[in-house]
């Protein structure tokens, strides 16, 4: 009788500490895209499944490439993706879903760059199905940082505690239960059912930042994850292109040097691996599309573009994957 309560209380402990966790997760967690495209990816398959970061998902529309290729497609890049992410996000899709061809962006701002831990750290794991790639995914990453917020990311949103009654309704609608988009249609910006983030007409407050690509700046796991994603792709019969897309001339000639190299970085890396690229920043890509630098298309001297332009840049992207072998520098 003494062996069972000591087990009965701790067993009992830990269920109601983790049922005010879940509570808490529900109430504090807002409705996000990060849910809409796990879920996505997770139940659907695609000829062409595009990851990245921000610049994929608001300058790449799969409507408008599947319109030339005649190939599905979905955009699961979003903001602050790093190719950590993306590894596992790949591998995740690929376990009942594989696609036929990774397209995936290649910003180097997300290899010279620390990722903060932040809702959007924690927000992408919280998500995914419980499966092998997802307890790879929190010993490479969630433990590496604080391994709480893997299963509490309500602590990231504590601040917010006017939000339930929104998060309440929101999680009682349709558009919720059926991972629809509705919910993300904002001032700034809306999300398609293809992944594909729209951004309205409107510039966003900010300046051009210089960056830096050196060796000494280069994110010590950067590097190894993308090339986990290249030799996954080998390994799995994924064709993979990687494409690095249009920024305003004036950010690129403020980074010019540092666009050479991350593009010249690649370059080696599609040699070496296989795989294509496309560097819509530099060389003969960049001279045959100058047009998709005027910083009237953008939103921001970062590099994300109104809807109308990523359309734009879309067609062209997608004439060359049908046309392109081979890297393009």
């Amino acid at each position: 009788m003494r062996i069972f309560k000591r087990i009965l209380i701790p067993v009992l402990f830990f269920a109601v500490l983790f049922g005010i966790n879940t509570v808490m997760n529900y109430l504090m967690v807002p409705y996000t895209f990060t849910r809409f495209k796990v879920h996505t990816i997770e139940t659907e398959t695609f000829d062409d499944l595009i990851l990245g970061a921000s610049h994929a998902g608001t300058n790449i529309s799969p409507a408008v490439l599947s319109g030339i290729t005649g190939r599905t497609a979905f955009n699961a890049a979003q903001g602050e993706e790093f190719p950590v992410d993306s590894y596992y996000f790949l591998k995740d899709a690929a376990r009942d879903h594989k696609p036929g061809r990774l397209i995936y962006e290649f910003d180097p701002n997300y290899w010279i760059t620390a990722q903060e831990i932040s809702s959007n750290y924690a927000g992408m794991f919280a998500e995914m199905q419980f499966c092998p790639a997802k307890l790879q995914y929190f010993f490479a990453k969630m433990w590496k940082a604080d391994f709480r917020t893997a299963f509490a990311p309500w602590y990231f949103y504590r601040a917010q505690v006017g939000d339930i009654r929104q998060n309440l309704f929101t999680k009682g609608t349709d558009n919720y239960k059926n991972f629809g988009t509705d919910t993300f249609d904002s001032a700034t910006q809306t999300v398609h059912s293809d992944g594909f983030i729209a951004v309205k007409p409107g510039k966003w407050d900010d300046t051009i930042i210089p960056r830096d690509w050196s060796e000494d700046m280069l994110q010590e796991d950067a590097r190894e994850y993308f090339i986990r994603i290249a030799e996954f792709c080998a390994r799995e019969g994924i064709e993979l292109v990687v494409v690095t897309t249009p920024v305003p001339a004036e950010t690129l000639e403020a980074n010019a040097a540092s666009y050479e190299a991350a593009g010249a970085e690649m370059s080696v890396l599609a040699e070496s691996y296989g795989f294509r690229y496309l560097n819509y920043t530099g060389g003969e890509l960049l001279a045959a599309n100058a047009a998709l630098t005027d910083a009237e298309l953008y939103a921001d001297w970062d590099g994300h573009m109104y809807a109308d332009a990523a359309e734009a840049f879309s067609k062209v992207l997608a004439r060359d994957l049908a046309s392109s072998s081979g890297t393009v520098f």
